[in-house]
């Protein structure tokens, strides 16, 4: 039974929509809402620490800025945040993004309960989720769930990441070499480098370096 939610929405019309709806079809009454993940986390932190945690935290996964300068920018970096903590919260994620990349990532590094994709039918499938969460199941979008279930999606690792960033800052795979062994991070030999990035063009379909790169930006993956 959810009896606190933690719902993180950076639109006020969207959030107070979601809470009306799960007030009334949930019964859920305490639900606190902020536009900010920072926000979101501090309060989460106390309600810890004064011994009244939230029994399910819903987020956004984009946030736009704003004025305000944020340590905790995005729903996915308040997730690992939290997860980096051994919180084991249910966590419902609400967002227009719909690569079958990013929620499997989200699946399986973050554990998340639910993924919801805003779109026509959004609040129905919202209000399934929570049914589905309560229940202990895992939830996924109707437009999602039969891609999620084919084992060849491409799931971008952190290693992956610190290659495109390198490559998109200008350094070569030499010079990417070195740097990995400086920081210690493994594996740093060209060939394995290479190798990596060959898979990285593939999947994004990318013939070079220069069309990798750019592919990964317009994705969003640096």
């Amino acid at each position: 039974m959810f009896k606190k939610v933690l719902l993180v929405e950076d639109i006020d019309s969207i959030g107070y929509g979601i809470a009306i709806k799960i007030k009334q079809e949930i019964g859920v009454a305490n639900i606190i809402m902020t536009q900010y993940c920072d926000d979101a986390y501090l309060k989460f932190i106390k309600a810890e620490k004064d011994k009244e945690p939230f029994d399910l935290l819903i987020t956004d996964l984009s946030f736009k800025k704003d004025y305000r300068n944020s340590t905790i920018s995005s729903g996915e970096q308040l997730i690992k945040k939290l997860r980096d903590q051994n919180y084991d919260i249910p966590i419902i994620v609400y967002s227009i993004e719909e690569r079958p990349s990013v929620v499997k990532k989200l699946i399986d590094r973050y554990n998340i309960s639910a993924y919801v994709v805003k779109g026509r039918n959004c609040t129905k499938s919202m209000i399934n989720a929570l049914k589905t969460v309560k229940k202990g199941e895992r939830f996924t979008s109707i437009e999602l769930a039969a891609t999620l279930r084919k084992k060849e999606i491409f799931t971008l690792e952190e290693f992956d990441a610190v290659l495109l960033h390198q490559l998109s800052i200008g350094n070569t795979q030499e010079e990417i070499s070195i740097i990995l062994k400086e920081k210690s991070i493994s594996p740093s030999s060209l060939s394995s480098i290479e190798k990596r990035l060959n898979r990285l063009k593939e999947e994004l379909k990318a013939k070079t370096t220069i069309q990798l790169v750019a592919n990964a930006k317009d994705l969003g993956l640096i």
